[in-house]
């Protein structure tokens, strides 16, 4: 004899294969949201392994409506009477009789239902909501995208700073690192301070500045300009050090990789690490290059061999004919390490290493780059050309001649 469990917002229920109730198992009110979220993630629910325990002697097989994998149900009793099947027979039997089948199991009354239905899924739409917003990956997203946001910022205020004092101190431009030179406006701020105060690991070599004299009050709004751009610059690498510790928490193995920042940026421009995790390494190997992408789809130009890995140092250093072979291995890399982060949460130093060995190897076995097709057929052509002005320029020679 065959017999169907189904579920629905009022717990599990078992059906013979006339479709009359066996058994069932009712959620706790107060449970009701909190459980049909547990079943939508997989989990194996009290109420669904007590169920089934209850009638798995009585029957031969017990066919589940259930997204779960069989192996899951091993540990129950009768394990091997189960089967799964997506929809079966009971539960469309469910859903073409609801309210009658929910009487007989004194659930509630049709007006009740309804508000018994919006009230639980109101509360079951809040708990996602709770549970998405609570998950570290979107906090590690705003974070990645403060710190692009900080660079673009930052790049021009230091621009308009460089113009500003430049009026003042020209000669201070001489200083490329913008951390130094907003740390001496902002700190010192006065140009003969700054002239008296330089050492000897780094001398300007004047005594006096050609720039204009300004007022103490132009110079003020110049060094609370130059304090703000420093906070700024402060606040960077404060996010950068979050971003290094959040990576170490949520995906240790794609940091030991890739490292915390191109770890990041992957995941933000996915939208989740988990998203990420079910991504396959094609699809990894070029994020970040959908423009390029589409227009090898629309005009059929070569397609992109990397996309936001390009900057790992590995790809970006690497000559150009191994790059496409060294970012192929960095996504199969990519995706294997994401997968252990987010499934097994285990760290394995071996996925970074193994990496670099293969690196190696690529390079040991590739130190020349090798002709395609198209260009052996540009090569023929250019020397076909060469030997055919050769052999005309010949002939005007001997037709020269005989004249």
């Amino acid at each position: 004899m065959e017999s169907y469990i189904t579920h629905c917002i009022a717990g599990f229920i078992a059906f013979d294969e006339n479709y009359n109730i066996i058994s069932y198992k009712l959620f706790k009110e107060e449970e009701i949201p909190q459980k049909i979220i547990e079943i939508n993630q997989g989990k194996l629910v009290s109420e669904e392994k007590d169920l089934i325990e209850t009638i798995a002697d009585d029957y031969d097989t017990i066919a589940i409506e259930s997204t779960n994998m069989i192996s899951k149900y091993k540990e129950l009793k009768n394990h091997e009477k189960i089967h799964l099947k997506i929809p079966n027979s009971g539960g469309e039997y469910l859903r073409e009789n609801f309210e009658d089948i929910l009487a007989k199991i004194e659930f509630s009354s049709s007006l009740e239902l309804k508000n018994e239905l919006i009230k639980n899924y109101t509360k079951i739409a809040r708990l996602k909501m709770k549970e998405s917003s609570e998950e570290e990956d979107k906090l590690l997203i705003q974070a990645i995208n403060s710190i692009d946001e900080l660079d673009e910022s930052v790049s021009k205020l230091i621009e308009r700073i460089r113009e500003w004092y430049t009026i003042y101190f020209p000669e201070l431009d001489i200083i490329q690192n913008n951390e130094n030179y907003i740390n001496l406006i902002a700190e010192i701020g006065s140009r003969e301070e700054i002239i008296a105060s330089t050492n000897d690991s780094f001398k300007l070599g004047i005594d006096i500045s050609d720039g204009a004299d300004i007022e103490n009050e132009d110079l003020e709004i110049i060094i609370d300009f130059a304090k703000s751009i420093q906070h700024l610059q402060k606040s960077r690498k404060n996010i950068e050090k979050y971003i290094d510790s959040k990576m170490d928490k949520i995906a240790p193995n794609l940091k030991n990789l890739v490292g915390a920042s191109l770890g990041a940026k992957l995941i933000a421009h996915v939208g989740s690490i988990k998203k990420l995790a079910t991504y396959p390494s094609g699809t990894v190997q070029i994020i970040g290059a959908e423009k390029a992408l589409f227009r090898h789809l629309k005009t059929g130009e070569r397609p992109p061999k990397h996309g936001l890995i390009f900057q790992h140092p590995e790809v970006r250093t690497s000559p150009w004919w191994v790059r496409g072979k060294i970012a192929r291995t960095l996504a199969l890399k990519i995706s294997l390490s994401v997968r252990k982060d987010v499934f097994s949460g285990n760290f394995d130093s071996n996925i970074s290493k193994d990496f670099l060995e293969k690196v190696e190897k690529i390079k040991k076995d590739n130190p020349f780059p090798k002709k395609t097709k198209k260009r052996r057929e540009e090569e023929r052509k250019n020397s076909y050309l060469k030997k055919s002005k050769k052999y005309k320029k010949k002939k005007v020679k001997k037709k020269r001649r005989k004249k």
